[in-house]
């Protein structure tokens, strides 16, 4: 049974996940101070940590490079801002999820990012001759040399890259199936995602929208967006990355937020997305009416306040 060690200071949230975990199978040790998980780290060897980076006031960033050291990490925790992410994997981490999260998600980044279970090698068997003479042992098996140890049965990083960056802008529109044309187009987007063994983090690295606006789209949480054209240059922007066509759900968002990618606009940027906004500038008439306007009450207050009786001598004759 594979071993899951939770490392958290939220005794409730760490009883909770532990059940959800040992449903799923998995063996789970859970410990809320961190000298004390990393002795059982090192004494029960877990296939797999999760960390809240927060525990201890923040100590738990000193002793994540230590516990990535020993086992793969993934980062639970609710400090979800670009930052952490960044820090967290410099750090070591194996992966992140920011609280609060998915279940379904969580267990298949644990299972996606938990080492392979070592195989079990059998001993070579007696070969017997069809004389029913003496017993041959047979051959040893040739020993593998060091560049074939050393190769991994996972792609490298920049492999990875590479293979995504192969992807982008050169995905054609791909035909659907019948169960993908019921589903909606944040969760073909998801299945997707999930097909291809991506994070939101990797993502957001290829195409440069920030995570979060990532999720929202994924649960289709349009509110979440910022308004205006921006959100949907995000939505087109995701969608092409998977070669899904997006006009269904940039019709819905236009008419829902009534969006006018053709107005004038000024940009400035959010997150690491160009936002545009609709610029409304009056007629001039109006500002050189509301001036004079302005100007005429600004004279007659003082003019008032130097000598009261003014507008009365005038009314008089």
């Amino acid at each position: 049974m594979r071993t899951i060690l939770i490392i958290d200071d939220d005794v409730a949230f760490m009883a909770k996940l532990k059940e959800q975990l040992q449903e799923a199978g998995y063996r789970v040790l859970t410990s809320n101070i961190l000298q004390s998980a990393e002795h059982t780290c090192v004494r029960e060897q877990p296939d797999l940590v999760l960390l809240e980076v927060r525990t201890e006031q923040g100590a738990g960033w000193d002793a994540l490079p230590r516990l990535a050291a020993l086992q793969p990490v993934i980062v639970l925790s609710k400090a979800g801002l670009e930052e952490d992410v960044m820090r967290a994997f410099a750090a070591g981490a194996t992966d992140y999820v920011a609280k609060p999260y998915r279940t379904g998600e969580l267990l298949a980044r644990i299972q996606a990012r938990m080492l392979p279970e070592a195989p079990v090698l059998t001993p070579p068997q007696p070969k017997i001759d069809t004389e029913g003479a003496t017993q041959t042992m047979s051959q040893p098996t040739r020993r593998r040399s060091a560049d074939e140890e050393s190769e991994s049965v996972f792609m490298s990083e920049a492999e990875e890259l590479a293979l995504l960056r192969s992807t982008e802008g050169t995905a054609d529109i791909r035909q659907l199936t019948e169960s993908e044309e019921q589903a909606s187009f944040g969760q073909r987007l998801r299945a997707e995602r999930q097909r291809r063994h991506l994070t939101l983090v990797q993502v957001e690295n290829e195409i440069k929208v920030r995570m979060y606006y990532l999720q929202a789209i994924e649960d289709e949480q349009w509110s979440l967006l910022p308004r205006g054209p921006a959100a949907v240059r995000m939505m087109r922007a995701y969608a092409s990355f998977f070669g899904i066509d997006s006009s269904a759900a940039e019709a819905e968002y236009r008419k829902r937020y009534q969006v006018d990618e053709k107005s004038p606009s000024f940009s400035f940027t959010v997150g690491n997305v160009n936002t545009r906004v609709l610029r409304r500038t009056p007629p001039r008439w109006l500002i050189v009416v509301l001036a004079i306007v302005l100007a005429l009450a600004i004279a007659g207050g003082a003019i008032y306040l130097f000598d009261p009786m003014f507008f009365s001598r005038i009314l008089g004759g």
